[in-house]
C-alpha cells in the first residue's frame, strides 16, 4: 500500500468498512497534530520508536515519514490485522498484539544506546497506568510524547498549592521535565469525545535518589495524598509504622507546620521526608 496516498482520515474509512459497526473508540483524524506529535518524536533524534494503542494508524503514518524503526503495540483484535496490512511494505514497521499494561516490551526499551522514544495517543481509561508501567519498569526512554485528557495533562504539569497538584505531578515532575505542546479539540476525532485532549513531551530528567530508594519514594508520595482533605500526619498515619502523633513530630522536627497538607510540598520536600525514614 502506497502510504503517500493515505490521510487519517482514510485510514479510519478504511477500518470502518472492513468492520462494518461501531468502532468504540476515539481515532484521531487531523494531520496537523499527527506531525506536531511526529515532530516532537523527532526532536529527541530516536533511533527506534515505539507507539501504544495506534488504533486506525494516524499518529503511526505520521511517524513513518521520520525513517526509523517504529513497533507499535494494540490491544484491539481488529486494529492490529489492520495495521499489519496497511503498513506491511512499511520497512522496520512491527505490530505487536497485546496489552500494553502487560505485554512483553521489544529489547530496545531496555537500552539506552537504542535512543527509543515512545509516542501515543493513549486510551483514556488506562493512560496514567501506561505512564505508570514505564516508570515501574525504569525503561531508559529518550523522551516521551503522549496525548491524555486535557484534565490529567493538567495534574502532570500543576504546581504546588493548586487544586491539580497531586499524585501525578510529584512523580511525573521527579522523573521528567514535562511541557505542553498543544490541546486537541474534540472534532479531531472520530467519533467527538466530549473532552479535549493534550499532547505532553516528558524529557527524563537527573533523579535525586538511587533507583532501590525510588520504589519507596512513590509510596511515599501515594500514601500522602491518600486522604486529601487530611494533614499529612493524618494521610501518612501508619505509613513506615509511625502513628500520627509521631509524625506531627517527625514534620515539626523537619521544620513542616504540624498542620501541613500534602499539596503544599515540593518534590525536594517529599524527598527530605524520605530521608528522614532511613
Amino acid at each position: 500500500m502506497d502510504l503517500t496516498e493515505l490521510t487519517p482520515r482514510s485510514l479510519v474509512e478504511g477500518l470502518r468498512r472492513r468492520l462494518k459497526k461501531s468502532l468504540g473508540q476515539n481515532f484521531l483524524l487531523d494531520e496537523i497534530i499527527t506531525r506536531t506529535i511526529a515532530r516532537e518524536v523527532e526532536s529527541f533524534r530516536p533511533l527506534h520508536i515505539l507507539e501504544i494503542g495506534p488504533g486506525a494508524g494516524a499518529l503511526s503514518l505520521a511517524l513513518c515519514s521520520l525513517h526509523h524503526p517504529i513497533t507499535v503495540v494494540e490491544k484491539d483484535d481488529h486494529c492490529a490485522d489492520y495495521l499489519g496490512q496497511v503498513f506491511a511494505q512499511q520497512p522496520d514497521f512491527h505490530v505487536i498484539h497485546g496489552d500494553a499494561l502487560s505485554v512483553d516490551l521489544p529489547d530496545f526499551c531496555m537500552n539506552a544506546e537504542d535512543r527509543t522514544v515512545l509516542a501515543a495517543n493513549l486510551p483514556y481509561n488506562v493512560a496514567s497506568q501506561i505512564y505508570f508501567r514505564f516508570i515501574d519498569a525504569d525503561m531508559p526512554l529518550l523522551g516521551m510524547v503522549l496525548m491524555f485528557q486535557r484534565e490529567v495533562a493538567d495534574r502532570f504539569l500543576a504546581k504546588p498549592s493548586t487544586s491539580q497538584y497531586g499524585i501525578l505531578s510529584v512523580i511525573g515532575q521527579y522523573y521528567h521535565d514535562i511541557e505542553r505542546v498543544i490541546d486537541v479539540p474534540p472534532e479531531c476525532f472520530f467519533p467527538a469525545p466530549k473532552i479535549t485532549s493534550t499532547v505532553i513531551r516528558f524529557t527524563p530528567r537527573r533523579r535525586e535518589l538511587s533507583p532501590e530508594r525510588e520504589p519507596a519514594f512513590r509510596k511515599l508520595v501515594h500514601a500522602a495524598f491518600s486522604l486529601r482533605r487530611k494533614t499529612l500526619a493524618n494521610s501518612l498515619a501508619g505509613f513506615a509504622q509511625l502513628d500520627k502523633a509521631a509524625w506531627i513530630q517527625r514534620l515539626t522536627d523537619l521544620g513542616f507546620a504540624p498542620t501541613v497538607r500534602a499539596e503544599s510540598l515540593q518534590i525536594a520536600d517529599f524527598i527530605k521526608i524520605l530521608n528522614s525514614l532511613d
